[in-house]
């Protein structure tokens, strides 16, 4: 069940499009190759250490406050949801569900949808979505087509779960074929994104006509892909149904009558031994920035300090309690504009010109420093107004 990974110790992943490897977790703690005041250890965080194929994802989840951290599925019809007897019990949906228990964002969890409506109505709200592109009767060289290739131009996926093989298997496609044609669409999903994603390449239920050595080498297939590709982990979650004997005497009633499809149990297993392979935890996020950029969302300020905080000075009155005269603060590192109130960050900590001359400083983790129901945006741009003092007239 474990997730293919890099020789013990070393640090093999990307943030971004930035490579980052051959470093050792000992030494991660200690390095800081971007001098921003943040070692390695901390921007990437240990779950990023962990499993370095990850980190999109865990970049991504560290910044799922102001950010859509999409997965999308891609398989035949297990993927789809046949055997479950609701959407809610899919495994796509079980998947999601269980991160986005894990990892809220503060907003509504998004509910899982298909390939057509992700497409025609993109969801940008932040927080972990679930797309799920599911084709029916699938095999390596059917499950990504012209269609899955539009919905990574237009969704780019955070990270994309491949499970994908048990057909292939029953119609006895050469294990050579499979492999190419999975680490096709893989290229071609790197190809289309403007961020290349991670992948995690699961392995499917055995199917019955199949033997176990047969078998076996499909799943070799996909973990030699995995361990050959960056970005790309591999979860064998086959084995948890063996040594639960589904195909046998299956007490624990995991595939359904057809010995095909899984029940819901089998959906349930499923999606728990993808989920727990990740081996993802909200302690395990870094930051979510850069380690090899000191200026990630490069607004001009050090993550470092964006990070730990900073006194902004500037006398406030605000609606409630007393003035004060300096702020202590922070801000997204990832985040240009961190409170959303169309005044950069770096503006609202150096100073930026109200209408009526005077330069003042306000909190950028804060859209309405004063407290008094106007962003400090729109009152910097209101002739009279003043976003550091409560009770001056709008104008």
């Amino acid at each position: 069940m474990a997730v293919a990974a890099p020789a013990a110790g070393r640090v093999d992943g990307v943030v971004g499009e930035v490579v980052v490897t051959g470093v050792s977790r000992d030494a991660a703690a200690r390095t800081d190759r971007d001098r921003d005041g943040l070692s390695d250890r901390r921007e990437l965080g240990d779950s990023a250490l962990s499993q370095p194929d990850l980190v999109p994802l865990t970049t991504a989840l560290a910044q799922r406050g102001v950010r859509s951290v999409r997965l999308l599925f891609l398989g035949s019809s297990t993927t789809y949801g046949v055997g479950a007897s609701t959407t809610g019990n899919r495994y796509v949906d079980q998947v999601v569900a269980r991160l986005q228990g894990a990892f809220p964002s503060g907003t509504a969890p998004a509910p899982v949808r298909d390939l057509r409506r992700s497409t025609r109505r993109p969801d940008d709200s932040p927080g972990v979505q679930g797309v799920n592109g599911g084709v029916g009767g699938a095999t390596a060289a059917t499950y990504f087509t012209d269609a899955h290739a539009y919905a990574v131009r237009e969704l780019q996926p955070t990270c994309v779960v491949h499970l994908i093989g048990s057909n292939d298997s029953v119609a006895r496609v050469p294990v050579d074929a499979y492999r190419t044609q999975v680490r096709d669409a893989i290229r071609r999903i790197d190809q289309l994104s403007d961020r290349p994603p991670c992948h995690v390449l699961v392995r499917p239920v055995r199917r019955y006509q199949v033997g176990v050595e047969a078998w076996a080498a499909y799943g070799e297939a996909l973990r030699g892909t995995a361990l050959g590709l960056r970005r790309v982990a591999y979860v064998d979650a086959g084995a948890a149904f063996e040594e639960r004997d589904a195909l046998g005497a299956d007490r624990a009633d995991l595939v359904g009558a057809d010995r095909v499809h899984l029940t819901d149990a089998g959906h349930a297993l499923l999606a728990a031994t993808v989920v727990e392979a990740l081996g993802l935890s909200v302690t395990g996020l870094g930051t979510g920035t850069d380690p090899r950029d000191a200026d990630s969302d490069g607004d001009g300020m050090a993550d470092g300090r964006e990070v730990r905080g900073y006194v902004v000075r500037q006398r406030v009155v605000p609606c409630s309690g007393p003035a004060v005269v300096r702020q202590r603060t922070s801000s997204l590192p990832y985040r240009r504009d961190t409170d959303g109130d169309a005044i950069a960050d770096l503006r609202e900590v150096t100073g930026h010109r109200l209408l009526d001359g005077r330069t003042v400083r306000t909190d950028p983790a804060d859209a309405d420093t004063d407290g008094d129901g106007r962003d400090d945006g729109r009152e910097s741009s209101t002739r009279g107004a003043d976003p550091t003092t409560c009770g001056r007239p709008a104008g």
